[in-house]
């Protein structure tokens, strides 16, 4: 898990998180399998964009990952009432989350720790391409230009 639910109730109200987690009329308080449920996904999604660029699970949990999984959990969490919109906070942070994802997927955002998942290299099954020396050359070519 790369967040807990102290991430979430730093930037979710506890009122907010009992309504959202808390299936029982009227809600009483946090329901702790929803919230693990919710963070859950969030990590599943994480290591699907980081799997086959880093080792998995990324301990310790770089603090950017934290953030990244609180977001995505939280969107979770209010994905899980069907008939609520969630607020466009949320759901622009979910969307930069995905956002960030892809770009560290693609290499452009380092996590700042070793990327021993090495990604595709020719000893990891990558293409290897090599062609013959050259023919003709700027220096070869000079005096028929």
């Amino acid at each position: 898990m790369y967040c807990v639910l102290s991430d979430i109730q730093k930037t979710v109200p506890n009122n907010d998180l009992v309504q959202l987690t808390d299936d029982s009329t009227p809600p009483a308080a946090i329901n702790q399998a929803n919230v693990d449920r919710a963070i859950t996904d969030a990590g599943e999604l994480i290591d699907g964009y980081l799997r086959g660029r880093y080792t998995l699970p990324l301990l310790p949990v770089p603090g950017l990952i934290n953030t990244l999984a609180a977001d995505v959990a939280i969107y979770r969490l209010y994905a899980r009432r069907i008939k609520l919109t969630p607020p466009e906070g949320v759901t622009e942070r979910y969307k930069n989350a995905q956002k960030i994802l892809e770009q560290i997927q693609a290499g452009k955002i380092s996590l700042g720790v070793e990327n021993t998942g090495g990604g595709v290299t020719p000893e990891t099954g990558g293409p290897l391409f090599t062609a013959p020396d050259r023919v003709f050359s700027r220096d070869s070519l000079e005096d028929y230009c």
